[in-house]
């Protein structure tokens, strides 16, 4: 018996002490790692089974879907279990400053980790919040799938650059409604991918590109590509030959202003634009005739330019035409505009 006792306390000891071992291991294994956000996000990066520990029972998940639009996407928000997220979440952040990798303060609890290290087009942010320790709370997916673009393939374009001028659009459309965060990561990501995409010389594709980086939402190019993208624009777009025009006037300039450095050109290229059939190159034609802006003054061909413009439902140009037609009544009603 008392052997019976002696066994039975034997395995009772074993058995306290392995129940012991796994309450200390669960135990440490819940320790939070740091109370200060750098060294908890350097601890919480570094395994898939330490992010699944910090990561909240229910997580709100952004991604980005279609939205009925060609090209137009818009963040959903869903929530998705721990137990069903892919892990690694993210990739190791190192101590102390980790290139491509934003940490925002919202406020003493909440914290956003913006995460650009895979590029513009494929943003994720992490957001945290402290409870009895740092836990992540919710994740935005800012990339594209392929899945969700049309695998239709663009004239001069192959499936790769195809897909950029997609992403290019929708990201473009992303930064302008602004109503999202990343506002100039998304006009960044446009570029990059109209960048893309103006590779196979579309000039549909090279005149978003270098539209965008003269209009101040994204970085600017340098000169000698922007021309080279106006270029392959005006092959075959009116706007591609305005654009030129603008250019070969102020150059590589956000501000567009200024006497125009190199009048004959910039009217060659607006006089290409209007044979193309631009309205809107009609009238600006017609106004740089009645200004001189680009060293020549004619009324007669301004009232023309004017009319014609008109003529295909401009409605500033038919503005025009009433008031110089009012201020020059002996100007000619026979002119041509170039």
């Amino acid at each position: 018996m008392n052997r019976f006792f002696k066994k039975s306390n034997a395995f009772a000891i074993i058995f306290a002490a392995c129940s012991w071992g796994g309450f200390l291991d669960r135990a440490y294994a819940e320790v939070c790692p740091s109370e200060d956000f750098p060294k908890f996000l350097t601890v919480f990066s570094a395994t898939p089974e330490v992010q699944q520990r910090f990561t909240a029972g229910t997580v709100q998940a952004l991604v980005l879907k279609p939205a009925g639009q060609t090209d137009r996407f818009e963040p959903q928000t869903t929530d998705v279990a721990n137990a069903s997220l892919a892990y690694p979440l993210m990739d190791p952040i190192t101590s102390g400053k980790t290139d491509g990798v934003q940490i925002e303060a919202v406020d003493d609890r909440h914290v956003r980790v913006i995460d650009k290290r895979a590029g513009n087009s494929e943003i994720k942010v992490f957001n945290f919040s402290r409870q009895t320790c740092w836990v992540l709370a919710g994740m935005e997916d800012w990339s594209i799938s392929d899945k969700d673009l049309s695998a239709a393939v663009q004239p001069k374009m192959n499936r790769s650059e195809s897909l950029c001028f997609q992403r290019g659009r929708a990201y473009a459309g992303l930064g302008g409604v602004e109503q999202y965060p990343l506002i100039a990561e998304f006009f960044e990501a446009a570029l990059e991918n109209y960048l893309c995409a103006a590779a196979s010389g579309d000039p549909q594709a090279s005149l978003n590109a270098a539209s965008l980086s003269l209009s101040g939402m994204a970085p600017q190019l340098e000169t000698e590509k922007v021309e080279a993208l106006f270029k392959a624009a005006s092959t075959t777009l009116a706007d591609g030959a305005a654009g030129l025009s603008s250019f070969y006037c102020y150059g590589n300039n956000v501000a567009a202003d200024g006497p125009c450095q190199h009048p004959e050109q910039a009217e060659k290229e607006l006089v290409r634009a209007v044979s193309m059939g631009s309205s809107d190159a009609t009238n600006y034609l017609g106004y740089t005739m009645e200004t001189g802006e680009l060293g020549k003054m004619d009324l007669d061909k301004a009232i023309a330019c004017y009319r014609l413009a008109a003529s295909m439902g401009n409605q500033t140009a038919a503005d025009n035409l009433k008031r110089l037609s009012k201020q020059a009544a002996d100007v000619s009603t026979a002119g041509h505009c170039y």
